[in-house]
């Protein structure tokens, strides 16, 4: 049996995390329950944030649209949306730098 790379890990996880985001079955913006996405507050690529809940919000294609067009108004939505403190860690964690092992990434998995 092959060993898992980080990306096929990666993969796993991003979709095992978009499965339980969008069991909200609504979107958090509007209330739709029709083609709902997961919505990075952080992108990607924040790896430290990738799969934290705080920085994940399930969205239907519309709203997800709308937060990308509209990225000011969507930092106002998040503040309403997570709450001062909440959205200031996330402002915190958002700074730090992490690159996650083979080891991390199969434990999160796991869990």
């Amino acid at each position: 049996m092959r060993k898992p790379t980080r990306l096929s890990l990666k993969r796993k996880l991003d979709k095992k995390v978009s499965e339980l985001i969008r069991k909200k079955g609504r979107c958090e913006r509007c209330g739709n329950t029709n083609t709902l996405q997961v919505a990075h507050i952080f992108s990607r690529s924040y790896n430290n944030l990738r799969y934290d809940f705080d920085n994940l919000l399930c969205l239907c294609a519309r709203c997800h649209f709308w937060a990308h067009k509209n990225p000011l108004l969507f930092s106002e939505f998040v503040k309403k949306h997570l709450g001062k403190e909440r959205y200031s860690q996330l402002i915190m964690k958002s700074t730090i730098i992490k690159k996650r092992t083979i080891h991390e990434l199969q434990e999160l998995l796991d869990n």
